[in-house]
């Protein structure tokens, strides 16, 4: 999630009340849209779009990048005046809601993973000049959310998908620490509301690694709230802090993508050492869930975790990330060497 900055649009009402979540829906959901839509899709998920479906469809468009250029050459594809449907993973979701906002058309969505948030956030991961950039402010018709298509995702994209919840135990604790320091303002209610989440996904941890429709149910929700707090507060810091700048510099030093949940697990994890914040907390409810998080099962050699939490605090400082305890507690290398304790 992340990235955004006051001032955003408001919404007019909750993002949940635009998700619908059922079994076998994809069909008669999608069924209703107006013929000769634009379906921005992949090659895994397209299979399971229903033949009558997809005689409906006008033009098919397959997302592959969130390039600038490539979304600026997506919009002048795609037709201005009919909906836009966007059926896949979160590079889909995010195409889909460029071209619907930028057309200013209907948009439906429906993610075939639940592994990231982008089905009902409302701002576009541009990627331009090497970094990412928050764009645009779409808001869907209807998020279809078809338990049936989100089991046909790898198990554990969907259960990695329980990262971004898992994150408000640490984001809660260094937007705090940046109230106390006087770099941001805290918000009680906001922080209550972020509290209830988490303690709703600590609680169905099972039902995630399960990807049962309650485990569904569970971070869709989780989502559709983080996103409503994010515009209403201007930033998404209730669940984004210094888990997410870890993963953000892991990414940027070993020039791989991960699975996100994933990667923001295994920085939960060490960031609450850091914060000496209940690592086991995470720790605890990543292993009901079966995430993978441990850096051997992600791909990150000892070495390169090593270098990581070195660069962190210039990281953040060079970046100018919001506070965080990576700011608020210099660590001496013993202490750094003792984060990855267990892990390495």
């Amino acid at each position: 999630m992340a990235g955004a900055t006051n001032p955003l649009p408001s919404l007019e009402r909750p993002t949940k009340e635009l998700v619908t979540i059922g079994t076998d829906i994809l069909t008669r959901e999608l069924m209703n849209v107006e013929p000769g839509f634009t379906l921005i899709t992949q090659d895994g998920p397209i299979a399971s779009v229903d033949g009558k479906v997809l005689e409906r469809a006008g033009k098919v468009l397959l997302a592959t990048s969130l390039d600038a250029d490539v979304l600026t050459r997506a919009v002048e594809m795609t037709p201005e005046n009919l909906p836009v449907v966007g059926v896949g993973g979160g590079v889909v979701m995010d195409t889909a809601k460029w071209i619907g906002w930028s057309h200013q058309t209907p948009l439906y969505l429906v993610p075939s993973s639940i592994s990231v948030d982008a089905s009902v956030t409302n701002m576009v991961a541009v990627r331009d000049g090497g970094g990412v950039h928050y764009q645009g402010f779409a808001i869907p018709k209807r998020v279809v959310v078809d338990v049936t298509l989100v089991r046909t995702a790898p198990i554990h994209l969907n259960r990695a998908g329980i990262g971004d919840l898992l994150s408000i135990h640490t984001g809660l604790f260094d937007w705090r620490l940046g109230a106390l320091a006087g770099t941001v303002s805290f918000n009680s209610d906001i922080a209550q509301v972020a509290e209830s989440i988490l303690a709703a996904t600590l609680h169905d941890a099972e039902e995630i690694a399960r990807v049962s429709e309650r485990g569904v149910v569970t971070l869709m929700s989780g989502y559709c709230d983080v996103n409503d707090m994010t515009v209403a507060q201007g930033h998404a810091q209730m669940e984004e802090g210094s888990e997410h700048y870890f993963a953000y510099l892991a990414e940027k030093l070993t020039g791989r993508n991960f699975v996100h949940g994933e990667l923001v697990v295994l920085g939960a994890v060490l960031m609450s050492r850091w914060q000496e914040n209940r690592d086991d907390v995470v720790m605890g409810a990543a292993t009901r869930a079966k995430v993978r998080w441990r850096p051997d099962d992600i791909g990150i050699s000892a070495s390169e975790l090593r270098s990581i939490i070195r660069e962190l605090p210039r990281f953040v400082v060079e970046t100018a990330l919001p506070y965080s305890v990576i700011n608020e507690r210099t660590l001496s290398r013993s202490e750094m060497e003792s984060l990855t304790k267990g892990l390495v």
